[in-house]
Parts: structure tokens; sequence; C-alpha cells
């Protein structure tokens, strides 16, 4: 008479399946299957757990679980084959374990584009309508002074044409700008705006006291 490990080692290699694959579909290990063909049931858990085994596997392969439990209740004894728990039961397939596929490389890259795209999207997005980036640093705001100019500096979008009192300035490569204005008694405003290429103004005021 056929053993249990017989009946499901024969199914499986007629439907040529190794054991690997059966490993990944019951996450049963690859050990513990082998043993179970073999009818090496000292090298398995105890006979509760085996059964499990059995009746995973034998449904995965479409056999008759009822017939190969009764076969298997026939086989085993306990007094022969002392239950023990393994290494590899106590951790067992992980199921959550990460496989790279074909499928999910694709996948991974076809959201890393779609991610990038809407990124590029709201950039352009801020570009189109925000102001531009403007920045004085100097001079202070209700500063006084006993000098008749005062230096004007700052730093705005490289893009971005600059002006001091309705006067264009040259900025550098990275934005930032410097330009002295004259200062008459009293109080005087300083007015200092961006203009994107797109015509979105941005203004920066200040203003000043020469004793």
């Amino acid at each position: 008479m056929k053993t249990v490990g017989q009946h499901l080692k024969e199914e499986r290699e007629r439907k040529f399946y190794t054991l690997d694959e059966i490993e990944k579909i019951t996450k049963i290990r690859k050990e513990l299957l082998e043993a179970l063909e073999a009818g090496q049931y000292d090298k398995l858990p105890p006979p509760t757990f085996v059964q499990g085994f059995i009746k995973n596997y034998g449904k995965f392969l479409n056999l008759n679980t009822e017939k190969l439990l009764a076969l298997f209740r026939r086989e085993f004894s306990d007094a022969k084959f002392p239950p023990r728990i393994l290494e590899s039961f106590s951790n067992p397939v992980s199921q959550n374990k990460f496989r790279l596929t074909p499928p999910k490389l694709l996948g991974t890259v076809v959201l890393g584009m779609i991610i990038a795209f809407f990124i590029y999207l709201w950039f352009e997005y801020k570009f189109l309508v925000e102001a531009p980036f403007l920045e004085v640093t100097e001079p202070v705001n209700q500063q006084t002074l006993n000098t008749p100019s005062v230096l004007v500096s700052g730093r705005a979008d490289p893009d971005s044409k600059i002006s001091i009192n309705n006067q264009e300035i040259q900025g550098d490569l990275s934005g930032k700008f410097s330009q002295e204005v004259s200062l008459s008694d009293g109080i005087n405003t300083i007015i200092v705006t961006a203009i994107s290429k797109l015509g979105k103004v941005s203004k920066v005021e200040r203003t000043v006291f020469l004793r």
C-alpha cells in the first residue's frame, strides 16, 4: 500500500510541480515537505500539525484529503515517531516575504514615472502662478543713517527683472544684487521689485531716515 507521502509525491510530479513551488504556495518549509513525502515522521512536528500539512498539500493537488488523513492515521505511531518541534517549523515561511518579480518591477517603474510627472506638474504650476522670490537684506527697515546714500542688497530669482525705485538693476547669475541709492533729508522710501518672465511681481519696501 502506498504511503501518504508517496501519493503526494506522485501527484506532484505528475503535475510537474517542484518542491520549491509547493513551498511558496502552501507556506510549508521545503525540508518538511521532503520529510512528509519520504514518510520520515520523526523529522516532522507533532501529528496535529502534520495533518494540517497533508490537508493543505492534498487540497492544492486536488486529492481526497479525507482519505489521505485516514491513511496517515494508520501509518503513524506515536511510539515509533515521537513528536518534536523543528527549528524550521518554529520559523515558517513568511507570507510577507518580498519577491521582486517582473510585474512588480514594471509596476514600481510605472509608479515612479507617475510620481515624477506629478512633481513636475506641481513645480510648473508654482512657476506659473506664484510671484518670484525676492529678499532684501539691506537696509533694515526704519533705519536711521548719517550718510547721503545707502547700499541696497538682497537676492531674487535669477530669471526675474529687478528694479529699485523704478530703476532697473542687474543681478548676478545666482540672483544676488547690490546697488547704492542716494538719499534725501528726512524720510526715504525704497521700493525693490522683482518681475518674472510671466509678469508676476514681488515687492519689498524699506523706509530709512537721513539726519
